[in-house]
């Protein structure tokens, strides 16, 4: 493997000879990932309390619970670590296993900079999970697994068993037993619960900064756009939410429902790591990669949108016409055709941006698809993630410039917000989406996020109600 930004060969590390993985897998149902997760959370207390969900719009669903093998670091140090895996691996088939998670979205030259951080501790720069326990639907068919190491190869009997009996709570549909308070931080707590209809109540929320803070700092960074230092730049900022009790894994599986209907064309994700939830609904993807088929997407340039048709036909009237918009949305367009023509040689995008389509915001949108030769051969869905993130939908333009820029002008570590999150398999084949419209929960606090791309005609004030926008899908989905 290559490092897109060195050019340097990466060195396999020397490899510890572990006993070879194997996997035990069982028919289930169709079920909504959220219901395999607070299930398996409840039936499987004796794994570590570390998981994920993730449901696209179309495609793939999946959850995990459990690490039967975890790696931690920067995009390439990880790539060379999880290389090794796959070769434990070779009883798996035909078990398709997949590892996920995501990356930091500035982890800094060292890679230590969002593993210091202390709302992102459990997530550090980079994260990547092997689940213990799984499940996958796709197709036709959907199974629960479990993966097992080479002491507990006499157990797959009775992990058979467990996996069915979770099988038959996923087709009768019954509701997991947790803490008193639904807590992840101690999954193990309690027998059972009272059903807690609503998420835990919002006491109160806080600006970070404060509005009139945020909107000064935009002022500076649309200085340094028209004084030609950059090109674009995004701003963040944060609501910090105090909360009536502990937000946890019941909690997480009706946020995420509400989610996917408020916002059915975004692809739904989470993380769990120790006592921390990161989830959201991104409308963003980053790379995907099949075989030879490579796909990106450039999203930039917004506008509210209104709930009458006729409304909002103007309204994507205006945005294709907005000038700041169009600029800022040529300027993601044509990095992402640079950096997938250096890293694989072909891209096409389509000649005019369409408008996508959410709930209360519209986004001008192209997609860009590269079908690779037969000779090429595909590089690997991770060198696609280091060589496009991040974009300038989320960072700015020119890169280096704009990451500095965010450094000096955010207090606070965004952490995994606005960074690569999805999944990789042992061909190379992946999916990551960037981590937008999404929310930090650990215990009763909870971190919301927003970004506004800012160019030489941006206007302070629109940029605040585009963040306030966006900030709504989790909000709107609280209420």
């Amino acid at each position: 493997m290559t490092s897109p930004a060195t050019g340097a060969r990466l060195v396999p590390r020397p490899r510890v000879p572990r006993a070879s993985l194997r996997a035990v897998r069982v028919d289930a149902p169709r079920a909504a990932p959220e219901e395999f997760l607070q299930l398996a959370a409840r039936s499987f207390r004796d794994c570590e309390p570390v998981g994920h969900l993730w449901s696209p719009a179309e495609g793939m669903q999946c959850a995990g619970w459990g690490a039967a093998r975890r790696f931690e670091g920067a995009i390439d140090p990880l790539a060379e670590e999880a290389s090794g895996l796959w070769s434990e691996l070779a009883d798996v088939d035909p078990l398709a296993l997949r590892l996920y998670g995501g990356f930091a979205f500035d982890p800094g030259a060292d890679g230590r900079r969002s593993a210091n951080g202390s709302a992102w501790g459990d997530f550090g720069a980079g994260s990547f999970v092997l689940p213990r326990v799984g499940y996958v639907a796709e197709a036709e068919s959907a199974y629960v697994y479990a993966v097992l190491d080479g002491t507990e190869f006499a157990a797959m009997p009775s992990w058979r068993q467990r996996l069915l009996r979770l099988a038959d709570e996923l087709d009768a549909g019954k509701q997991p037993a947790s803490g008193a308070n639904g807590s992840v931080a101690a999954p193990g707590a309690g027998d059972a619960a009272p059903d807690l209809p609503v998420l835990p109540e919002i006491l109160r929320s806080f600006d970070l900064p404060a509005t009139e803070e945020w909107i000064r700092r935009v002022e500076e960074l649309r200085g340094e756009v028209s004084d030609g230092r950059l090109q674009k730049v995004v701003a963040a900022r944060m609501v910090e939410l105090d909360l009536g009790r502990p937000f946890g894994i019941r909690d997480l599986g009706r946020i995420v429902e509400r989610l996917r209907r408020h916002m059915p064309t975004c692809t739904c994700f989470s993380f769990l790591r120790g006592g921390s939830i990161f989830f959201g609904a991104t409308p963003e993807l980053l790379v995907r990669r099949r075989g030879r088929r490579i796909e990106t997407l450039a999203l930039a340039g917004s506008i509210a949108s209104d709930p009458s048709p006729e409304k909002r036909r103007e309204l994507k009237r205006r945005l294709l016409a907005s000038a700041k918009d169009r600029l800022e949305h040529d300027l993601v367009v044509r990095y992402l055709v640079e950096r997938l023509d250096r890293s694989c040689g072909a891209a096409a995008p389509r000649s005019l941006p369409g408008v996508r389509v959410l709930r209360n915001v519209l986004h001008l949108e192209t997609p860009i698809r590269a079908t690779l030769a037969e000779a090429a051969a595909p590089p690997h869905v991770l060198r696609l993630v280091s060589a496009l993130h991040p974009t300038p939908a989320v960072a700015g333009r020119p890169t280096a410039g704009a990451l500095e820029a965010i450094r000096r002008s955010e207090e606070r570590d965004r952490g995994w917000y606005a960074g690569p999150v999805g999944w990789f398999d042992g061909r190379g084949d992946g999916e990551f989406s960037v981590a937008l419209r999404s929310c930090l929960a650990t215990g009763r606090k909870g971190l919301l996020y927003s970004g506004a791309g800012i160019v030489a005609d941006s206007d302070p004030d629109r940029e605040l109600i585009e963040t306030n926008l966006k900030l709504d899908a989790i909000l709107g989905a609280w209420d």
